[in-house]
């Protein structure tokens, strides 16, 4: 019974204590939601609070930067204003202290190179694998050349090059060897010696540098076999840029060694030469170079003995000759790929006006024009068509030839080249010496090579 009642009563205090525990939890949950209310509107604050902490301190650094950038530039005009007023110093030498000298002799020692051309070839004139005395297929060492240049002083230079031909005619050739003065005249430079005329363009190249194998045949037929190389004086006047944006004149006075215009001996009157140099930049990818020149001289000879045996001197009347030349030249190379693409179109005509011994006049011309496309880094390709009127010739029949080549450059010392040509109606002298013309085929097989600090050069 008593365990009974103790039940009862728990039950009935649990049963009156219910309400109250149901408004207790009520009371709870709402403060509860309360303070939740109260934390965000805290963070909210502190929020932002915290962005305008932040914008005031990026507003008090530019104050302070601007500060420091006004400070800098006043110090940097006070020192510039300083450096201004104070007096100049004495620029003094460096100073040296040489312990050997044996390095430093070696600059006294002039730039020497060496270069080897080679053509190997295939002569084709009908049934015939020969072209004349001295034109047969085969593989000669066509000429050793050795060039030497060297600074001499701050005005001066030396330069030099002297060629060995083993075949077919042995023999060694001064092609050129002159010192040029420079900076004694604002914009003059002067040379004297031997060298290869300015006449036009590829005149002044020597043959290894060409773009093909030989010079053109309108050069040689025209000017004379390997063109114009006399002795004499050169002065060369960079203008200022007048109707172009560079514009170069040259007068060269020279003596008349050249046998196919002049008298063709070394102590003879002065020829004179005049060639005008126009240079335009067309685009950035692109140039144009203008040229154009005139030459006199006279190709009578006067105090020499005309013929082995003659006592008396010759004393030949006044002969005078008059060549002029143009040469235009267009290059393309896109500066992006310059070592990969490039295209070259150069053409140039000749004019030569001679007096004859027969007191008759004669007219000679010739042009030549040839493309040039590179391919790759390596790999160059072109061809050239040349016509002429020859100056030393029996009839007034046209000389022409096409020239197709390939050139592999297998690096700036070295490149081969495939070429082959086809001529008609060639002067040539037989056997006996009489004048003859020719049908010309042959395929050649260039090799070259130079050793030395200058390479292969086109100037």
């Amino acid at each position: 019974m008593k365990l009974y009642s103790c039940l009862c009563t728990a039950t009935a205090v649990l049963l009156a204590a219910a309400p109250a525990w149901g408004q207790a939890e009520e009371e709870l949950k709402e403060r509860i939601k309360k303070l939740e209310e109260k934390l965000e509107q805290i963070s909210s604050q502190m929020d932002q609070s915290e962005k305008e902490r932040v914008k005031k301190l990026e507003e008090k650094l530019e104050q302070i930067s601007g500060q420091m950038e006004q400070s800098e530039l006043e110090k940097l005009v006070q020192e510039a204003e300083a450096e201004s007023k104070a007096p100049e110093e004495e620029v003094r030498p460096e100073e040296r202290e040489f312990l050997w000298g044996a390095l430093a002799l070696q600059k006294l020692n002039p730039e020497i190179s060496i270069s080897g051309d080679i053509v190997a070839g295939i002569i084709i004139e009908g049934s015939k694998f020969y072209g004349g005395d001295g034109e047969r297929g085969g593989m000669p060492l066509r000429e050793v050349s050795v060039t030497a240049q060297h600074v001499l002083d701050p005005y001066s230079m030396f330069k030099g090059a002297i060629n060995f031909t083993p075949w077919p005619d042995e023999g060694v050739d001064v092609e050129e060897f002159y010192i040029t003065w420079f900076g004694i005249v604002p914009s003059l430079s002067f040379t004297v010696g031997r060298f290869r005329h300015n006449f036009g363009v590829l005149n002044r190249w020597h043959e290894h540098d060409l773009d093909q194998v030989n010079y053109p045949l309108a050069m040689n037929l025209v000017l004379g076999e390997d063109g114009l190389n006399q002795t004499g004086v050169s002065i060369k006047w960079f203008m200022p840029p007048l109707w172009a944006h560079a514009n170069e004149l040259t007068l060269e006075i020279t003596d008349g060694e050249s046998e196919t215009l002049f008298a063709g001996e070394f102590f003879t009157v002065p020829t004179a030469m005049l060639h005008l140099k126009n240079y335009y930049d067309l685009s950035e990818s692109t140039y144009l170079e203008l040229g154009l020149t005139g030459m006199f001289g006279f190709n009578n000879q006067r105090g020499y003995l005309a013929n082995e045996g003659d006592t008396e001197l010759t004393d030949d009347d006044w002969r005078r000759t008059i060549a002029a030349g143009a040469n235009l030249t267009i290059y393309w190379s896109p500066p992006q790929r310059a070592k990969y693409r490039s295209f070259t179109w150069r053409t140039e005509f000749y004019y030569v006006n001679m007096e004859l011994p027969t007191d008759e006049k004669q007219d000679s011309w010739g042009f030549y024009s040839y493309i040039d496309y590179q391919l790759n880094a390596r790999w160059y390709c072109g061809v050239r068509y040349d016509m002429a009127r020859p100056t030393i010739r029996e009839n007034d029949d046209l000389a022409w030839d096409v020239v197709p080549y390939i050139t592999f450059w297998q690096s700036e010392f070295v490149y081969l080249r495939l070429e082959y040509s086809h001529g008609e109606e060639i002067p040539y002298f037989t056997p006996d010496g009489t004048l003859d013309r020719r049908k010309d085929n042959r395929v050649l097989l260039q090799i070259d090579f130079a050793a030395g600090p200058h390479k292969h050069e086109k100037y």
